[in-house]
């Protein structure tokens, strides 16, 4: 990435295992910065936390959808991609109002407060049937025994998929989400045409015999003449499977490690439970999983922190740079599980804010507080220096966390 600042590496080890000097350089370079960006060309980012939520909540000044800033093409590479998988990249994030309006109210009941509180008990439950398994074990890998199956599973129970379809069916997540690379992509594709069959089959069989779960609640909102087409179906499956877990499972592996890099902040947390909903908040603004957001587009000309902007310029917030900004956060650099208030942007704001903060905020505060009661002398099974990353663009996710339990 180069532009207005030395060329930088955002998928870099180096970059994923302390983001705090990059980002101090890009908020230095100004709170809007032009980089050129491979394969998409000269983009904008936002980089303070001023300039970030002003994009967030200014929906009608910067659009998600294209053609409202006068572009007829995808942006970037999406030209190329196989129909499938543009159908799926074709969801309620890419949409403005109304229509993410109308697609947005169909799920929301579902991800709301009240809702998910009611799968604290459940998702207990999991969480420790996941620990009895790794529990006498020697070094075992965090990430594969916790926290990417137990997201998944939750997803899967909302969704209301059959209990026999889910080996499958997150044979099939897990090898998406291990894609990092183009190449990676491409050799997916076959798994993800057999998810999409999977989708097709499954809403017909809730048209047919209709169960608990958030796929037939979307087939009778179409039924009920929201008018869902098969491809919003589809999307809208894709996206929940995606938005309601992948965030959760990046959240707790980068958490569990924050707190074993600051055993004084994991004291505190241990000796008072009730911190757990601010300690996830912290870790949330602390690790951003979620690195930067979707991008926006410049609906009409503009100057934007002293930056002139075009109808049609591409904008992207970079919700990590946001979060570490001492201009907001008194030492960013260093996690506080008190810190309060603390307006971390790590979900997004605005009217596009995560469908399912709720729910991956309730399943850290369980999973952090079920293990570390369990295994209060948890610890690294290898030199931190050793952990990696994917490289992802726009995700900090610990490709495995070796640990020892006792």
């Amino acid at each position: 990435m180069a532009g207005d600042t030395p060329d930088i590496d955002l998928v870099s080890q180096a970059f994923m295992r302390d983001p705090y000097p990059t980002l101090a350089r890009l908020r230095d370079a100004g709170p809007v910065v032009r980089v050129k960006v491979p394969f998409l060309g000269e983009t904008w980012i936002a980089t303070t936390h001023e300039a970030v939520t002003t994009v967030l909540k200014d929906d009608s000044t910067f659009v998600r959808s294209p053609k409202n800033a006068g572009r007829k093409q995808f942006a970037g590479m999406r030209w190329w991609m196989p129909r499938t998988l543009r159908v799926l990249g074709e969801n309620m994030l890419g949409y403005d109002d109304p229509d993410h309006r109308r697609l947005r109210k169909l799920v929301d009941q579902a991800f709301n407060r009240q809702s998910v509180e009611g799968l604290r008990g459940r998702i207990g439950r999991l969480c420790d049937d996941l620990l009895d398994r790794l529990a006498g074990a020697g070094p075992v890998d965090l990430m594969e025994g916790l926290a990417r199956p137990l997201p998944l599973t939750v997803i899967c129970e909302l969704l209301g998929l059959p209990e026999e379809d889910r080996p499958q069916f997150r044979r099939w997540v897990q090898a998406l989400m291990s894609a990092t690379a183009l190449w990676g992509a491409v050799r997916f594709l076959p798994g993800l045409f057999r998810l999409v069959g999977y989708f097709k089959r499954h809403f017909a069989l809730c048209r047919r015999e209709p169960r608990p779960g958030l796929m037939t609640a979307l087939v009778q909102a179409e039924q009920d003449g929201d008018q869902l087409s098969e491809n919003e179906l589809l999307a809208m499956a894709f996206l929940l499977l995606v938005a309601g877990h992948e965030t959760t499972v990046h959240l707790i592996g980068g958490g569990v490690l924050a707190l074993l890099e600051a055993p004084e902040q994991k004291a505190r947390l241990l000796a008072d439970w009730s911190l757990a909903p601010s300690a996830v908040e912290e870790l949330l603004r602390f690790v951003s999983p979620v690195q930067i957001a979707k991008p926006r587009y410049v609906g009409r000309d503009l100057e934007l922190h002293g930056r002139p902007l075009r109808r049609g310029d591409v904008l992207v917030p970079m919700l990590a740079a946001a979060n570490a900004d001492p201009g907001r956060f008194e030492r960013p650099e260093g996690m506080d599980i008190t810190r309060a208030p603390n307006p971390h942007v790590a979900f997004g704001t605005g009217k596009h804010f995560c469908l399912g903060a709720q729910l991956a905020r309730v399943e850290a505060q369980v999973v952090i507080e079920r293990l570390f009661t369990r295994f209060p002398d948890l610890s690294l099974s290898v030199p931190g220096s050793a952990l990696e990353y994917t490289g992802r663009l726009g995700i900090r996710a610990l490709t495995a966390l070796p640990v020892r339990l006792t």
